[in-house]
């Protein structure tokens, strides 16, 4: 087999190795350009093909190397306003009950009748209180007032 590189470009790498001294070597390949594989060194050939073809490869991968952390950002920031909705939504709904409960505190003169409701819950009388309600949502329902009566029997022992 014919060899393109003369003797010297051959030994020189090699016995540059053997001395320890394989840092001195250059990591271009010996020889001529007119023997590597890329259309970039031939004088007598048109390069503008080959370098467009090889920029526009390079600049799909850049681009794509580019993209993932962009899109990875992206959908962080989709879930981040997402969740920020979410929470915009609970805090209004939060606002709107509160706002409801005070307003309906302001039409009881101030929570007085809940608090007269919350005493007679806590006497003896809540028995009574509780078979009154059944009762009339008996009759209410058409029902006869015994039912209810019963109804809140059952409630108390069961």
């Amino acid at each position: 087999m014919h060899s393109f590189y003369s003797i010297a470009e051959e030994t020189l790498p090699k016995s540059s190795l053997m001395r320890s001294a394989g840092g001195m070597n250059s990591p271009v390949r010996p020889g001529p350009n007119l023997y590597d594989s890329g259309a970039a060194s031939k004088p007598q050939l048109n390069t503008q093909p080959f370098n467009n073809e090889r920029l526009a490869q390079q600049t799909m991968m850049q681009n794509g190397l580019s993209a993932a952390p962009q899109a990875g950002v992206a959908a962080a920031g989709a879930v981040r306003s997402q969740v920020s909705a979410a929470s915009d939504q609970e805090v209004k709904a939060q606002q709107f009950a509160a706002t409801r409960a005070s307003e309906a505190l302001y039409a009881n003169q101030s929570g007085s009748a809940l608090m007269r409701l919350n005493a007679v819950m806590q006497s003896p009388d809540r028995d009574k209180f509780l078979n009154d309600i059944a009762i009339g949502k008996a009759m209410a329902q058409g029902l006869n007032p015994d039912l209810g009566q019963e109804v809140a029997t059952a409630r108390r022992y069961g």
